[in-house]
């Protein structure tokens, strides 16, 4: 059946190379024929001026003179073209008897080069002797043989034919999330739900998987979840990091801060969760003196917010103006010492949703798109007590052209 194919396809690119050097070759006509043309309609329109009195007789002689000298010069060129054919009778449609001729040897050397040139490829770089491997014959390896794709469509296809297979769905779910496929994911852990039960972690990795696919966002849903998985389990991390990210996104800044502390006060210094719940406590707390700076009424606008993040530490426009004095070098030098202070600050102490974007405009500036991705990145992590804050940070990495993953 291969070879059926691979014939027929072969047979197809061929005809596609021969059939137009078959052809009999067409050639357009000579210029200078094409020139008689256009030379004797421009006789026929200078006499329809005349005749409707758009020139004078004397310009009407003029022009026909000059048409009249080109006219005779083409026609001699023409003339001289004829001898050059020894006599021969020209036809102004069809190529001479040598383009012909080397159009068929052309298309006899493509009618046997593509397919040796094909055939020969295919032995040497192929697999002639090999049999197909159809999809069940790939899924039917042993795991470890298996790339990832293959794992997953493996488990798939059993989840298929046995959709209550609740040790399927607990291994399947996690290797979405991992792949950030988020819908699937979130398909998976529902199923472990209605196959086990209510349980903690079942409660907790749902939950978990919808803050991923919401893009760090604490949905109602997700938070119900995580309620629920409290109660079943009060000490268990995961519920109350998420709980603790869900009061900071609805604005509870005091008690976010209490419960990032009780988590650090009851895990062990070296917990992977520690200093995240530092960077989320100063983050919170660098939102409150802020929101103190600021009048405390309705009246607040936009403009005071800015020139409150005007403010704070990093490059200003003033540093930009005294830079402008220095000599490119000691300038570059400056604006990138800033940046990186500006860096350091947030990384450590975190920040607010204003000074991360102006770092990641910055970056650009200094054309580190790379690292303005990167610093995308961890400001949404950073800012996940943050819900304002959050969709600051992607508003100004989508209006700056760059991707939001999270």
């Amino acid at each position: 059946m291969f070879w059926i194919v691979a014939g027929v396809i072969t047979a197809i690119t061929v005809a596609v190379v021969v059939y137009p050097l078959t052809r009999k070759a067409r050639k357009m006509a000579s210029a200078d024929s094409y020139d008689l043309t256009v030379y004797a309609s421009q006789l026929k329109e200078v006499e329809g001026d005349v005749e409707r009195g758009l020139i004078e007789q004397n310009e009407a002689d003029a022009a026909r003179a000059e048409v009249g000298r080109r006219l005779l010069s083409a026609e001699d060129a023409l003339e001289k073209q004829r001898q050059n054919t020894h006599g021969a009778s020209i036809n102004p449609d069809v190529a001479p008897t040598a383009g012909m001729t080397n159009g068929l040897i052309a298309a006899v050397v493509a009618l046997f080069v593509i397919p040796l040139c094909s055939l020969g490829l295919y032995i040497a770089l192929g697999s002639p002797g090999s049999s197909g491997q159809p999809l069940a014959e790939r899924l039917s390896k042993p795991p470890q043989e298996q790339s990832m794709t293959e794992l997953v469509a493996s488990a798939e296809r059993r989840l298929k034919a046995n959709p209550d297979d609740l040790q399927g769905w607990q291994r399947l779910a996690p290797i979405y999330l991992s792949m950030r496929r988020t819908e699937e994911a979130t398909k998976a852990y529902r199923n472990v739900l209605r196959l086990e039960g209510e349980s903690m972690l079942g409660l907790a990795n749902l939950g978990e998987a919808l803050v991923v696919k919401d893009a760090g966002i604490v949905s109602k849903e997700a938070l119900d979840l995580f309620q629920r998985a409290n109660k079943l389990d009060p000490d268990h991390p995961k519920p109350r990091f998420f709980l603790a990210i869900a009061l900071g996104q609805q604005g509870k800044d005091q008690e976010a801060i209490n419960a990032w502390q009780e988590m650090i006060n009851g895990s062990p210094a070296d917990a992977p969760w520690v200093s995240f719940a530092k960077n989320q406590i100063s983050a919170i707390r660098n939102r409150i003196e802020n929101a103190k700076a600021l009048p405390q009424n309705d009246s607040t606008t936009s403009d005071q917010s800015n020139e409150l993040a005007a403010q704070a530490p990093g490059p200003t426009e003033d540093d930009v103006e005294a830079a402008a004095e220095m000599d490119a070098g000691d300038r570059k030098a400056m604006i990138e010492g800033m940046v990186s202070r500006l860096a350091e600050r947030l990384d450590e102490q975190g920040g607010t949703a204003e000074e991360w974007v102006r770092l990641i405009r910055a970056e650009l500036v200094l054309n580190r798109p790379d690292m303005a991705a990167k610093t995308v990145s961890k400001a949404l992590v950073a800012l996940q007590s943050d819900l304002e804050g959050l969709e600051k940070v992607k508003a100004a990495a989508r209006s700056l052209g760059i991707s939001v993953t999270q």
